[in-house]
């Protein structure tokens, strides 16, 4: 793993991913999705990994999206009419959307393309008063391949998200707060350790249950009320040791202490 350019560590549960290009404004490259997909799958199969933290380094950027001017060699040869947008860039969206433990971004600075798209497919978002944001690949006739045409519209309304798309334009953290993008936000040195004990305090709760309900969020996006609610029964058998514990915690009036299985 490239660890010059992903940083990692475990803290309290959380598994913390730190892009980390500060002289590229962290612009995303293939050996990053690399790197991202191998946590992101230890972040699966691991169960002492209870929540996932994502951000950049430097005060200038979370990160400027992908790296337009070398993104680095391909970890593969693509098949006929395979592209490379969908074997890496979508990859990596749908791994990070559908990840049953909570996520938390933390957005410092400059945060478009790709980068923004993982912020929207994050669950929460803790956000730097000097945070900038915008979907600006229509300045540059650049297509969007990262999900944020899916994204940005469920989050802030149709309305809202063609005007930011199509007109490129930016948003400050009070507009970011404003639209419902922001779950916090703080001031710019306050980030990172309030960032850190958001997922902290996330990393201590029922994490497989919050896992299943998430994944039933998300799942019923596109959903009706029958398959959504046959979905919620096909999962009311998938074992959640915690749910003992939050049943005894309450009848003995005291805090649960849960395991995330």
């Amino acid at each position: 793993m490239p660890s010059e350019t992903l940083q990692v560590e475990i803290t309290n549960g959380v598994l913390v991913l730190t892009l980390n290009r500060p002289e590229k404004l962290n612009a995303v490259t293939y050996p990053m999705i690399v790197a991202l997909l191998e946590e992101l799958q230890r972040a699966t199969e691991d169960p002492d990994i209870r929540a996932v933290l994502l951000k950049g380094t430097g005060p200038r950027a979370f990160s400027a999206g992908d790296d337009v001017v070398d993104m680095g060699e391909l970890p593969r040869p693509m098949s006929p009419g395979e592209h490379p947008v969908g074997a890496m860039q979508q990859v990596l969206i749908k791994a990070w959307f559908w990840l049953r433990k909570p996520t938390v971004v933390a957005i410092r600075g400059r945060c478009h393309g790709i980068a923004q798209d993982l912020c929207l497919a994050a669950d929460f978002r803790i956000v730097s008063t000097t945070a900038v944001m915008g979907d600006m690949r229509a300045r540059r006739a650049v297509p969007v391949g990262s999900g944020g045409t899916y994204l940005l519209p469920r989050l802030i309304g149709l309305p809202a998200a063609t005007a930011l798309m199509l007109t490129g334009d930016t948003i400050g953290s009070a507009e970011i707060d404003r639209l419902g993008l922001a779950t916090k936000v703080v001031d710019d040195d306050k980030l990172e350790a309030e960032a850190l004990q958001f997922a902290s305090t996330l990393a201590q709760g029922p994490t497989k249950a919050i896992g299943n309900m998430k994944y039933e969020l998300r799942r019923n996006l596109s959903a009706d009320l029958d398959q959504a609610l046959a979905l919620e029964l096909s999962l009311l058998g998938d074992p959640v040791e915690d749910t003992v514990e939050g049943r005894a915690s309450f009848a003995e009036s005291r805090q649960p202490v849960y395991t995330g299985r």
